[in-house]
């Protein structure tokens, strides 16, 4: 055999070698983020990234680069993240695989908009939503009109539109059959609602978020309770505006009952109001 021959075998003997040991690292960094365990997950892809980088393969390379920029995400490093999901953006468009795309524009506009960077996270969010409009993925639609909502919202303050998308977003989480997402958006819904003081439909928001939470025994969020408070506070004294002593007094005192259970500083407030409306439905009887 010639010279040249045998260097070429030695190559091609070596790259195949390389290519099974980045395969094992790649599937053993698969293995440690499923199992939870960042440390691993990180060396093990960082290793198999150091082959793959300089192959065609997009669709394993997609995989690392979006593994890595979630957990950089994780870490609080945004920038770091934001970059490793435009590589996976671009690996995942080298194959065509639009939802791929997609999901890496959701997560650099969530890493936006936690950094109060409004203008780019909906950019990115828009972007997101067109690639998805072209896919089946629903739930991806309803989870990407859920965060265009609220950067909408905190950023242009614009309640309506919001609202708008939230509903939209509902009803694709509903169709989907996915209790979290439809919990998520309910309670974001609600939210709102309350704060532009349309109580009743805030409260209809609410009760689809606890059905959905009780049917299918999903936790709601840590500050659900603070929130429902508010809302009861808030019902319960426009009910007290408009005369309605008894609905005041249901949801007041449901209001109460949130109020000690989360100890809230409100609790002095509506006491009194309690034993006020009590009185004069006690004078208005005799």
């Amino acid at each position: 055999m010639k010279e040249s021959s045998q260097r070429e075998l030695v190559r091609e003997m070596s790259k195949k070698k390389q290519k099974e040991e980045a395969a094992v690292h790649f599937m053993q960094g698969k293995k440690a983020y499923e199992a939870g365990n960042v440390e691993d997950t990180y060396n093990e892809l960082n290793k198999a990234l150091e082959f793959y980088r300089h192959t065609t393969e997009h669709v394993i390379l997609a995989d690392i680069q979006r593994i890595l920029g979630a957990i950089y995400f994780n870490k609080g490093k945004m920038i770091e993240s934001r970059n490793l999901y435009k590589r996976a953006y671009l690996a995942f468009k080298n194959y065509g695989h639009r939802i791929g795309m997609a999901d890496c524009y959701d997560e650099i506009a969530i890493s936006f908009m936690l950094q109060n960077e409004l203008k780019y996270a909906e950019e990115y969010q828009t972007k997101a939503l067109k690639l998805r409009k072209g896919t089946p993925d629903k739930k991806g639609l309803a989870r990407g009109l859920k965060n265009l909502a609220i950067i909408v919202y905190k950023k242009d303050d614009d309640a309506e539109k919001a609202i708008g998308m939230l509903e939209e977003a509902l009803e694709l989480a509903k169709k989907c059959k996915d209790p979290q997402l439809v919990i998520n958006i309910a309670i974001d819904q609600s939210k709102i609602l309350n704060k532009m003081g349309k109580y009743d439909d805030a409260m209809k928001s609410f009760v689809i978020a606890r059905r959905f939470s009780k049917q299918f025994s999903f936790k709601l969020p840590d500050d659900h309770e603070e929130e429902f408070g508010d809302l009861l506070l808030n019902l319960g004294l426009k009910k007290y505006d408009e005369g309605n002593l008894e609905e005041a007094l249901k949801y007041l005192k449901n209001a109460l009952l949130v109020f000690k259970s989360t100890n809230n500083s409100l609790l002095e407030t509506v006491e009194p109001t309690i034993l006020k409306i009590e009185q004069l439905m006690n004078k208005n009887n005799e």
